[in-house]
């Protein structure tokens, strides 16, 4: 069952939580009387965050004729990234050259009571739905982009998603309401969604830890008289840990939790499937290790996609999307 976290924002500060009221913020539209009431309430399960954002009075505002807009969304925090604050913007555009007008949609992100400085990556997806949530009028697909952040500025990243006047028209409801979804993925792997530039220390000691961890947990694969598992593919066996198959894949966890499963009861697990024995020692040195060979090609990629979706190992499906360009 997802739990609902709900952002409220007074004049100073942003904070979280727990209940099933929402947040409400008005602004007041630059050059404009007109004021914009929205609301946000945050769901979240063990593997994403749906954030949404309802702006109440947009059929007013869609009406406003006003050439430049901008709105923002209450704040909200995602799990998995402590101390960043999130907020939607939604933009107005115009192209003279064309003389079309369409809106853009993109994610803001502050770093807050820190210094630290960091670039972060992080996947991401929008929405416009009904107010329940049970109708999609347009949605993007998964972006994962990498951005810098610094404390208390505003940094969007990730492509600004563009969203055509009738697209947003057609999302409209009687009330006048709008209703924006995001979707953010959450990742355990904290090696793929933290560093690049970071000036602190102790943070600095945290990653090497992780590295070494990491590079025990490898050690502990290639040990073959520890495992406690045997992955199966094409008459070659691979000596695994279910928990770490459990750890990453939604279909593994199921089957090694059920006590009846013949999976459970004889620790093998046997792949199916077309993809090549090399793609399969590929997708767990990754379970082991968060990583990829730097010479990977398009095929392998598209084998490990094919295992990632089959399995339900998002953190590598998205990678592997990431790395096709989808």
């Amino acid at each position: 069952m997802a739990q609902i976290i709900n952002t409220c924002c007074d004049d100073d500060n942003e904070y979280s939580i727990s209940g099933y009221s929402t947040s409400n913020s008005i602004f007041e539209i630059p050059n404009n009387n007109i004021k914009y009431n929205s609301t946000g309430s945050i769901a979240f399960n063990d593997l994403n965050t749906n954030y949404q954002w309802t702006i109440n009075n947009f059929f007013e505002i869609l009406h406003s004729r006003e050439s430049k807009l901008e709105l923002e969304s209450p704040y909200f925090s995602v799990l998995g990234y402590p101390n960043i604050l999130f907020s939607m913007c939604l933009l107005l555009r115009n192209e003279s050259s064309e003389g079309i007008s369409y809106w853009g949609l993109t994610l803001t992100a502050y770093l807050a009571f820190s210094n630290v400085e960091l670039t972060i990556t992080i996947p991401h997806k929008f929405s416009l739905t009904s107010p329940t949530r049970n109708k999609i009028f347009w949605d993007s697909s998964f972006i994962e982009t990498t951005f810098y952040l610094k404390r208390w500025t505003p940094n969007r990243f990730g492509v600004e998603r563009r969203i055509t006047l009738e697209t947003i028209k057609e999302s409209l409801f009687s009330s006048g309401t709008l209703n924006i979804v995001c979707e953010i993925m959450y990742k355990e792997n904290v090696k793929e969604f933290i560093y690049a530039s970071i000036n602190n220390t102790k943070m600095g000691s945290r990653i090497s830890n992780y590295k070494k961890h990491n590079s025990q947990l490898y050690e502990m694969y290639k040990l073959e008289n520890t495992s406690d598992c045997k992955i199966v593919h094409r008459g070659k066996f691979f000596s695994v840990h279910k928990f770490i198959l459990m750890a990453h894949s939604l279909v593994f966890r199921k089957l090694f939790m059920d006590p009846n499963s013949k999976e459970s009861k004889g620790g093998c697990v046997t792949l199916c499937g077309t993809v090549e024995s090399q793609t399969v020692e590929m997708m767990i040195n990754y379970l082991y290790k968060g990583e990829l060979p730097n010479n990977i090609d398009n095929k392998n990629i598209e084998e490990l996609l094919d295992l990632a979706e089959t399995y339900e190992i998002n953190n590598l499906k998205l990678m592997c999307e990431s790395m096709l360009n989808l």
